[in-house]
């Protein structure tokens, strides 16, 4: 197996590929793909099976693809840097990939290190919401909804083992080499937002199956929107928007729903914002 990281150096990368080579399973390559102007930051990387591969292309996405090109066994896992990945995880992506493959990939549940919930869900967040961006098919776990927003996975709703979604997280997902998109993809500069989403979407439409595994799990950092200042918060916002808008376009998704999402997403920011300072 080959993992591909692309990455610009930064402080939790050790850390990442020594709990990658701790697990159950470890990779014969590790290929760190990064920009020349941060190549330097890879030099205390002194594991055997890590190769730093310099880029001359700056961008998740893109620095991704080059490794795909570059990688050299059958079986390739991308990894985001800051992503830990359990100690089974690798093991239990590798046993649902094989047997359902070959035409499928396959990613863990991501798990935030500090809450200890499944990324991207909010059990507070009221029928009214779901019916805005989805219509009378609400919310449905692992699905894309007619906003052009991804719903989350919980697994305590979706139970253990395997599920079929219809998208699959970026930051950890393993795939057959031959079904790998070699290409960028992402047509913006700076941050890929709504990168899974694009991904997913060229995945399937190369004839991919998406599938998730609950029993892998891996763990990420997470800040809350209401963390972030103002100012932050709404270049976010945009750099989002520019890319969410250019999926919903590719996928035939409602402009409407989605102006939808942004209100309802800038409202939760402003209330917990007013929370927060209420509670100082």
């Amino acid at each position: 197996m080959t993992v591909v990281m692309a990455t610009l150096g930064g402080a939790s990368l050790a850390g990442t590929i020594e709990q990658l080579n701790s697990g159950s399973v470890v990779p014969a390559e590790i290929l760190v793909c990064i920009p020349e102007q941060e190549a330097p930051r890879t030099a205390h990387l002194l594991f055997p099976n890590v190769k730093v591969i310099v880029t001359d292309c700056r961008g998740q996405v893109a620095q991704r693809a080059v490794g795909f090109q570059n990688a050299s066994h059958d079986i390739v896992m991308q990894l985001d840097d800051d992503i830990m990945v359990d100690k089974n995880c690798l093991e239990y992506l590798l046993q649902t990939l094989i047997k359902y493959g070959p035409h499928v990939a396959v990613a863990p549940v991501l798990i935030e290190s500090a809450s200890g919930k499944t990324a991207k869900m909010n059990p507070k967040i009221l029928r009214l919401y779901y019916f805005l961006m989805n219509g009378s098919a609400g919310y449905k776990m692992g699905a894309v909804s007619r906003a052009g927003a991804e719903f989350g996975y919980d697994a305590y709703v979706m139970g253990q083992g395997e599920h079929d979604v219809e998208w699959v997280p970026g930051g950890c997902l393993i795939h057959f080499r031959k079904n790998l998109i070699k290409d960028n993809y992402f047509p913006f500069k700076g941050k890929a937002y709504c990168e899974d989403l694009l991904h997913s979407y060229y995945l399937k439409k190369n004839g991919v199956r998406l599938k998730i595994n609950m029993n892998a799990r891996c763990f990420l950092e997470d800040t809350p929107a209401a963390g972030y200042g103002y100012k932050e918060f709404i270049n976010i916002i945009k750099a989002d928007y520019r890319a969410r808008k250019y999926y919903v376009r590719l996928s035939s998704k409602s402009y409407s729903r989605m102006h939808l999402y942004y209100m309802a997403l800038i409202l939760n920011y402003l209330i917990k914002k007013l929370l927060t300072k209420n509670c100082r």
